[in-house]
C-alpha cells in the first residue's frame, strides 16, 4: 500500500480510537489515557523530521479540537514526541535501520529495544502533557502518582496494540 495512504489511514484510526476512549471512558484524575503516541512513535523511519512534526501537530490538535480538555496540551505534548523521535530512534537502532524505509516496531525492532525506545517516547509525551497541564514544574511530586500510573496503564495499552496490530509474527 502506498505509505501515504497507509500513514492516513493509521491517523484517522488512531484519532477515532483515542475519541473513543477519552470521550466515553472516565479514568478520574489519576489515569490519563493516550494511545495515539504509538502512532507517531511508529512512522515510518525515511519520513523526514518536518514530516513528523506535521503529522504530530496535526493528531495533536485533532484530539485538543475534538477532546473538550484545555486547547494546545495534546498538540504541545505530540510535536514534543515528534520532535524528539528521531534522536530516541538513533539510541535503539543501527544506521542502517534508520536509513531504510522501516516502520519502528516490534517486529523490525525486537521485544526489548522497541520496549525500551517506546518506554522512553511514552514519558517524553507523558511529561510533557502532565506539567503543561499542572502549569508548573514546581509541583513535581504531586505530579509523579499520575505519572507513574499514566505511564503504567499507557504502556501496557501501547505493548498490546503494537503486538495485535502490527506484529504479525506471533503465533
Amino acid at each position: 500500500m502506498n505509505p501515504k495512504i497507509n500513514n492516513t489511514v493509521l491517523f484517522f484510526s488512531f484519532l477515532l480510537a483515542q475519541m473513543l476512549i477519552s470521550n466515553f471512558v472516565d479514568f478520574g484524575p489519576m489515569l490519563f489515557i493516550a494511545i495515539y503516541p504509538l502512532f507517531i512513535i511508529t512512522l515510518p523511519t525515511s519520513i523526514s523530521l518536518v514530516s513528523v512534526l506535521l503529522w504530530g501537530f496535526a493528531m495533536g490538535f485533532s484530539i485538543d479540537i475534538l477532546y473538550s480538555g484545555v486547547a494546545g496540551m495534546n498538540t504541545a505534548a505530540a510535536v514534543m514526541l515528534a520532535f524528539l523521535r528521531e534522536p530516541v530512534l538513533m539510541l535503539f537502532m543501527r544506521k542502517g535501520e534508520v536509513d531504510s524505509q522501516i516502520r519502528p516496531g516490534m517486529a523490525e525492532m525486537g521485544f526489548s529495544r522497541f520496549l525500551v525506545y517506546s518506554a522512553i517516547s511514552l514519558l517524553i509525551f507523558l511529561v510533557t502533557f502532565i506539567f503543561i497541564e499542572s502549569l508548573s514544574i514546581t509541583y513535581f511530586i504531586g505530579n509523579l502518582p499520575r505519572l507513574a500510573v499514566s505511564f503504567t496503564v499507557n504502556m501496557l495499552l501501547l505493548l498490546l496494540l503494537e503486538f495485535g496490530i502490527f506484529y504479525k509474527n506471533w503465533r
